[in-house]
């Protein structure tokens, strides 16, 4: 399939691709410098939810670590708590 666009419309699509990729990329970055072990609040990032579903998702199975009260979450179990609900 062809398609074909005027100039104004590829730089229009253009601009609107690198502002995405940008947005992928300061997400990504932000995403890595996490620590392995997060915070509720850092765990939030790392999955790209917001507290009601970090919630769910940990009555849900997520696991969670605690030790002496405080609690942390891995990367590898929000990682392997996705791979695992994936259709």
């Amino acid at each position: 399939m062809d398609l074909e666009l005027s100039e104004k419309s590829l730089a229009k699509l253009n601009q609107l691709m690198l502002v995405s990729a940008s947005e992928a990329f300061k997400l990504a970055a932000k995403r890595e410098a996490l620590p392995f072990w997060m915070k509720k609040g850092e765990a939030k990032v790392y999955a790209n939810v917001d507290d009601k579903t970090l919630t769910k998702f940990i009555k849900d199975g997520l696991r969670v670590s605690v030790k002496d009260g405080v609690q942390r979450i891995s990367k590898k179990s929000i990682d392997d708590y996705y791979a695992v609900h994936e259709i």
